[in-house]
């Protein structure tokens, strides 16, 4: 592998133009197609093999309706005594869904909220559903232009508050002002580093257009398969924080080869097959964890796992093939000087010094930190965001929140129960009784505010009542209400001769979460096993790999616990911009583990190879580690602060999704990088001594060599 990245950097350098041109010709021929048909993200996450969602479709058939449709709820609030039934107001709202009906073919239905009894009980409040025969993702910005146009009029005219939301609502557009701050960010960490503009340059351009080919791609297989919006955010966040820092190792190395190097050319080489061995060890390690995302059972996240995988891909194509060509273009003017330090013997630093003298305590310290951040994990709850956790000046907050304090909390995460009838449908009378009977049931059920009277189907085969909650779809109360209507199953069984069913958004989060929760120790235990096998091959230990695995355990534990502590339970909420707590993302622990455990590896592995190196050397376990921390330590500290620049600057996303994301991330890199990889992992190596590079000879004689770092080749070549 070393060999053959040497010789492809070498072809690089020498043929640079060709590479750059390859490169743009390749971005050129992914782009054209998209300026002619744009691609098609999904706005709804769509799942599957859910209990609740095969009720969903039975409802959907038996009673026609389609939720993959899209729908826009319009909320009219007045503040006057009576004012939603003025005359005069109610003949222009009648006039202005009726207007949005008329001019847009896409529109199936609109509801009236005076005839289908949509008025709040002080009659100040109703709201109309706008329902369209079009999915969401299909749904044109002239539809929703159509809808916002049309019911301006009333606010103006008769000052009353028009307020919408529902899944017909434009997304959130990702782009912009996120990649945006952390590139100048990872720009700034990048020229502290390297002291020189260009040098600082060259990572993020190579990201850049390894983003730009990445995402091109995953856009066109917009046009063949369903992908969520999300999966693109998630791909530009990881595609542009790997990119920089797969660059950012290659090209750090480069400028070390060139302190006792003159040929760029060969410097080049080797940078490539050195550090670019351990890029594509890791970048397969991201990969392999992101893909076994599709070991949890759920579409959207193995789709997100395999356009993550892709863009990780492109980044680590990024760093050995256009990289290369960009040091060759400017290695004259990228060439490091030496400074004070190098002058000197000492491999001695402040912060080797501490975790090395004072292990014990700078153990102690990490162990704190992360039990401290972890503890809130213990109250976490998972969800899936609805628009009562949008931003508060949203208009979907706006309406949810007119909704839920004209009509009750449990308005907004109605619970529909699907009663199977049959056996009773020749008997109409006794139906209806036992009906009665069964909707005053769910009525003195504990956290109930309302049933509706049952709506029988075409055929009466099936009866739909409508449960709502006394709180939101998110609150504890909802989620055991969920709970009781499911148990009560064998209670109608038993008294009515009926099976029942549930569905809704409360349901579907609890079986979401349920089925997330199932998968994440299979899921866990998978890449906690292979990051161990990885790495005692790599390191030839049995402490270096356990110590990895737990480390990374931990500043999950960290992560998860903090990303608790700001989404659920408010802290900081106003730095963080969370305008409403709630649960977290229903998926979001998966895709921490994915994610933090590649990077984690990216860092345990480049630390550990310098210090094992040094070992294998010299036999001297602490000096080893010392320099270890001073040579690889300011690449790890440089990469984490760019990883943590572009993950947190999606924290400023209004969606609550991204928001989320961008945080968990972002304070996991940290912990990970700073508290784990920098304090916990050199600590305790030192403690442990020679024991943390003790093998079994059994063990030691079966297991394949494997030279990530290409230190064999740099041997080689630098004795020419």
């Amino acid at each position: 592998m070393a060999k053959f990245l040497y010789k492809l950097g070498s072809f690089v350098a020498k043929h640079k133009w060709w590479s750059i041109i390859a490169w743009l010709i390749l971005l050129a021929a992914i782009i054209t197609p998209l300026t002619l048909n744009s691609p098609k993200f999904d706005n709804d996450i769509t799942m599957n093999g859910l209990k609740s969602l095969d009720t969903n479709k039975k409802i959907e058939d038996e009673f026609g309706q389609d939720s993959e449709k899209a729908q826009i709820r319009v909320v009219f609030k007045s503040d006057a005594d009576n004012g939603i039934v003025k005359p005069q107001v109610t003949k222009d709202i009648k006039s202005a869904l009726k207007d949005i009906k008329d001019d847009d073919k896409d529109v199936k239905n609109v509801t009236d909220p005076f005839e289908s009894k949509q008025i709040s009980k002080d009659k100040t409040t109703a709201f109309a559903d706008v329902n369209y025969d079009v999915s969401a993702t299909n749904l044109s910005d002239k539809s929703r232009d159509n809808v916002k146009d049309k019911i301006d009029k009333i606010e103006k005219e008769h000052n009353v508050q028009v307020e919408r939301m529902g899944t017909g609502m434009e997304s959130t557009e990702i782009g912009g002002s996120s990649e945006s701050i952390g590139i100048i960010v990872a720009f700034v960490v990048l020229f502290i580093t390297f002291g020189s503009f260009i040098a600082a340059g060259m990572p993020i351009v190579s990201a850049i257009l390894g983003l730009g080919t990445g995402v091109g791609i995953i856009s066109l297989l917009t046009y063949a398969f369903d992908i969520p919006n999300i999966t693109l955010t998630l791909a530009i966040m990881i595609g542009l924080a790997v990119g920089i820092d797969y660059a950012l190792f290659i090209l750090f190395r480069y400028r070390q080869i060139m302190k006792t190097e003159t040929d760029h050319v060969k410097a080049v080489g080797l940078a490539v097959g050195t550090a670019g061995s351990a890029v594509i060890f890791a970048g397969i390690t991201v990969i392999i964890a992101v893909c076994g995302l599709s070991l949890v059972g759920i579409d959207f996240l193995a789709v997100m796992g395999f356009a993550s995988a892709i863009s990780v891909l492109v980044a680590v194509l990024s760093a050995l093939t256009l990289l290369p060509a960009l040091i060759s273009i400017f290695h004259k003017q990228i060439k490091p000087k030496k400074t004070k330090s190098e002058f000197k013997n000492d491999v001695d630093t402040f912060w080797s010094k501490f975790v090395v003298d004072k292990a014990f305590v700078a153990i102690l310290i990490g162990l704190i930190i992360l039990v401290l951040a972890a503890i809130p994990i213990k109250d976490m709850r998972l969800g899936i965001p609805d628009d009562g956790v949008k931003a508060a000046d949203s208009t979907q907050k706006k309406a949810y929140d007119i909704i839920s304090d004209k009509f009750g909390e449990g308005f907004n995460g109605q619970i529909a129960m699907l009663v199977n009838v049959k056996d009773k449908k020749d008997n109409p009378q006794q139906l209806k009784q036992d009906l009665q009977k069964m909707s005053q049931d769910l009525k003195d059920k504990k956290n109930v505010d309302l049933v509706t009277p049952p709506q029988l189907s075409k055929d009466k085969d099936y009866a739909l009542i409508a449960v709502i909650p006394e709180k939101g779809p998110n609150a504890e109360s909802t989620n055991n209400l969920v709970h009781d209507l499911r148990d009560y199953n064998d209670t109608a069984k038993k008294d009515y001769d009926f099976k029942t069913e549930v569905s809704g958004q409360s349901v579907i989060n609890i079986d979401m979460s349920q089925k997330l929760n199932n998968a994440i120790p299979l899921f866990a235990g998978v890449i906690v096993v292979l990051a161990f096998i990885l790495l005692m091959v790599v390191f030839r230990s049995i402490i270096v790999p356990l110590k990895a695995v737990l480390g990374f355990v931990l500043s999950l534990a960290a992560t998860l616990g903090f990303t608790t502590l700001v989404m659920q339970e408010g802290f900081l909420s106003n730095i963080f911009g969370v305008s409403e707590t709630g649960p977290l993302l229903a998926f979001l622990p998966v895709i921490a583990i994915g994610l933090l455990f590649g990077l984690a590896m990216d860092y345990e592995v480049f630390l550990m190879s310098r210090i094992h190196e040094e070992y294998s050397k010299t036999g001297q376990n602490k000096y080893s580690i010392r320099v270890g921390i001073k040579e690889s330590g300011p690449v790890i500290v440089a990469a984490a602060l760019i990883m943590f620049s572009v993950f947190f600057a999606f924290v400023f996303q209004e969606d609550v999704m991204i928001k989320s994301m961008g945080i968990s991330l972002a304070f996991g890199v940290l912990f990970d990088a700073f508290i784990v990889r920098l304090m916990l992992i050199p600590a305790l190596t030192a403690l442990f001594g020679k024991a943390s590079w003790y093998v079994p000879s059994w063990l030691n004689r079966i297991m394949p060599n494997i030279d990530i770092e290409g230190h064999a080749l740099q041997e080689k070549y630098t004795k020419k």
